[in-house]
């Protein structure tokens, strides 16, 4: 599948949070002759306004009251109206310059939600439908529509995930999205936590697939945010074709443009397992077929020069710690403790993030033992153990309710009080 331009049209059909609020705006009447005695728009633009044709002289005295009122009945009211014409005609769109842009870019700061969603609606329509973008500051807007993912209303959710759909659609704005918000953070907190329904699993994985177009974003996407193993999990539940598909896009386009930072991850998260597993099935979507073939034998040529090491790493990356063979392997630890001190000391920080994050007694166990096992073997590292919380989370384990979490946590202290700290 090719990258294409959405139709805001169709991405905002099934969901009427909004949808309902317009139509019922819609209805109201508005005293155009009263704005213009202000002084606002002209006598000739309130004539326009009130004959209701949508052409480019409509939006331009429609926008003119956008970015010169305050009521918030005549704010929500006139960007309704803008809304249905842009929605009914999106040539009408050719008219948003950079004036226009940065007048629906302040008012997602009103303390208004109605006002915020149309602003935010029709920007994304502009952006769905331009292969050119206006030079203005977008900032505000990413920042904007990812901090709407955290709303306890999942149709708010629901449009924030279209919205980005159409921000995204815009070629240029991909690496600014991403290095200027918490987006994909926020994105896979939804995936992850929210118990998202289809479609808006779809449209949120849609959107990870439009970054992965830019070759800087596929080089470190995955070591930031850990996509792959979220990812691999939602294509194997999904029910929808269309979800399978775009992750397995999503996970071509990472592999072409940055084999080198994604090739480990891959094979490490046993994705050569999950293609064959999918092989199996019968998909009436044939590109589906073609790209699980095509991550498949790309990975197994690879897959001998996978290390133990790496298998680890990728192991703990991924946060789903098993009794892997590395794990109990004192040559393993005899070779590579000191290794977890790499980039940082990433691994053990993991490693310790990983008792406040799982409550998987598997998990708790492992980490436990890992981190008695680091200290074995590099017994350096002990005060950097320390300093980050690991030696109290191990200690707390010791009265955890599972009995292995809790021999291992005394496994891991008795190691560690072999030498005084």
């Amino acid at each position: 599948m090719s990258e294409q331009i959405i139709d805001s049209k169709v991405i905002s059909s099934h969901n009427l949070y909004l949808t309902e609020k317009v139509e019922s705006l819609l209805q109201n009447k508005i005293s155009w002759d009263s704005i213009s005695s202000a002084n606002i728009i002209t006598s000739e633009q309130a004539s326009i306004i009130s004959k209701g044709e949508p052409t480019p002289e409509y939006i331009d005295a429609l926008m003119n009251v956008a970015e010169n009122v305050s009521t918030v009945e005549t704010l929500q009211h006139t960007l309704a109206l803008v809304d249905d014409a842009t929605t009914k005609n999106v040539s009408l769109l050719n008219n948003f310059d950079e004036k226009y842009l940065n007048t629906l870019i302040k008012l997602l700061s009103k303390d208004d939600e109605t006002i915020q969603l149309l602003a935010g609606r029709i920007i994304a329509s502009k952006l769905s439908n331009v292969y050119h973008v206006t030079p203005v500051d977008y900032t505000p807007v990413f920042q904007w529509v990812t901090n709407l993912l955290d709303s306890e209303n999942m149709d708010v959710v629901d449009l924030a995930s279209q919205y980005i759909q159409g921000y995204l659609s815009a070629i240029p704005l991909r690496t600014e999205f991403y290095r200027n918000c918490d987006g994909v953070s926020k994105i896979i907190n939804v995936l992850v936590k929210r118990s998202p329904n289809s479609q808006l699993q779809y449209q949120l994985i849609f959107s990870l697939w439009l970054l992965t177009f830019e070759e800087s974003i596929c080089a470190e996407i995955n070591k930031t945010h850990n996509i792959i193993p979220v990812l691999i999990d939602i294509a194997k539940s999904a029910i929808k074709e269309k979800i399978v598909r775009v992750v397995l896009q999503a996970f071509r386009n990472m592999l072409e443009k940055a084999p080198g930072a994604n090739m480990i991850p891959m094979l490490g998260n046993k994705m050569v397992p999950f293609c064959e597993t999918l092989l199996g099935r019968k998909w009436s979507d044939s590109e589906i077929t073609d790209d699980l073939t095509y991550l498949k034998e790309e990975l197994s040529k690879n897959i001998q020069k996978l290390s133990t090491f790496d298998e680890y790493s990728t192991e703990v990356f991924s946060g789903k710690l098993e009794w892997s063979p590395p794990h109990k392997s004192e040559q393993f630890w005899k070779n590579n403790a000191e290794r977890l001190n790499e980039n940082n000391y990433e691994l053990l920080r993991i490693l310790t993030r990983l008792f406040s994050t799982s409550t998987d007694p598997t998990v708790l166990a492992v980490a436990c033992n890992d981190l008695g096992q680091y200290v074995k073997y590099h017994p350096e590292g002990k005060k950097f153990i320390q300093d980050i919380g690991a030696k109290q989370h191990i200690m707390e384990l010791m009265t955890h309710e599972d009995p292995d979490v809790r021999y291992q946590a005394l496994c891991a202290t008795q190691k560690y009080m072999l030498h005084a700290w």
